[in-house]
């Protein structure tokens, strides 16, 4: 990905523009300070203006700072705000990102959620060149799946307990969008790099033997992460959790390195088996009758 100054963005109805210290009025009693607008948001509404003139300020701290992509919805022809869109996450790593966005009650069922979202998602494509953009929303916001399945977004499953509020977990449903002129980051790739962090002192047999025991080790490492959220009552790491998985995918390109076996042959393989051995998608029958 690259970073690219932000700019205005404009649709065949709305003016995608900076947020200014005059917005404050629609900023808090059209957005922020409305509790049906902020109702499947993860912070609750502001209290008093107070509030949403300490937000702006903030906003216009980060856009002296730069790389950061926050827009005030506008229509054309009314320079008042009506909503707020903006990309978060942005991982360089893994050149990916997330949105979030409200919109006015007034301004619902117009189309303006999928329309603004259309904007930012070209602009995250073509300006910045992420590869990925996921977001989610709660289940109880089905409103918000249909703004990102007509923006483009593909639904690639559900996630329980992802956020707490107000003492609550709430499931969310996750949607994911793949920038087309963006070259994948394969398992190839992977291993080529991650090879690089080798000791080169090791012999193919010390790797195969490193390989495979590390894949024990940092398994039981994330068992044991899994083993307290179920069983020890603490919340779930998700963090740390994936960070084992970056270990297990490590040790799992060694252990193919040392076979002289690109990792995508192995993946490939493995989709190939699955596929012969469940034509149709996973059933009982064919896992007991194998």
């Amino acid at each position: 990905m690259r970073y690219a100054d932000f700019r205005h963005l404009e649709t065949d109805r709305l003016i995608l523009r900076d947020i200014r210290m005059e917005d404050i009025q629609e900023y808090y009693e059209r957005l922020y300070g409305d509790g049906d607008v902020c109702r499947y948001l993860l912070f609750d509404p502001h209290q008093d203006i107070g509030e949403s003139l300490q937000s702006i300020q903030e906003i216009l701290e980060k856009y002296e700072e730069g790389n950061f992509y926050r827009w005030g919805i506008t229509e054309k022809g009314d320079d008042s705000l009506i909503g707020v869109i903006g990309l978060v996450r942005i991982d360089e790593q893994t050149n990916t990102c997330s949105f979030a966005y409200l919109l006015g009650c007034d301004y619902w069922n117009r189309g303006y959620g999928t329309e603004a979202l259309q904007a930012v998602i070209r602009f995250a494509f073509e300006e910045l060149e992420i590869q990925r953009i996921v977001a989610d929303h709660m289940v109880q916001n089905p409103a918000s799946g249909a703004v990102m399945r007509k923006a483009g977004m593909t639904h690639i499953g559900t996630e329980q307990g992802k956020y707490s509020k107000h003492s609550k977990l709430w499931d969310v449903e996750v949607y994911e969008i793949r920038n087309p002129n963006v070259q994948g980051f394969s398992a190839n790739d992977y291993q080529r790099q991650a090879m690089t962090t080798l000791n080169p002192a090791l012999s193919r047999k010390d790797m195969l033997i490193n390989g495979v025991m590390g894949l024990c080790g940092e398994a039981g490492e994330a068992i044991d992460l899994v083993k307290k959220h179920l069983h020890q009552g603490h919340a779930l790491d998700r963090q740390a959790l994936a960070k084992e998985l970056g270990d297990i995918a490590w040790y799992l390109a060694e252990t193919a390195y040392a076979l002289e076996i690109p990792l995508e042959d192995i993946l490939k393989a493995n989709l190939a088996k699955l596929k012969e051995r469940y034509p149709d998608g996973f059933s009982r029958d064919a896992s007991v009758n194998r």
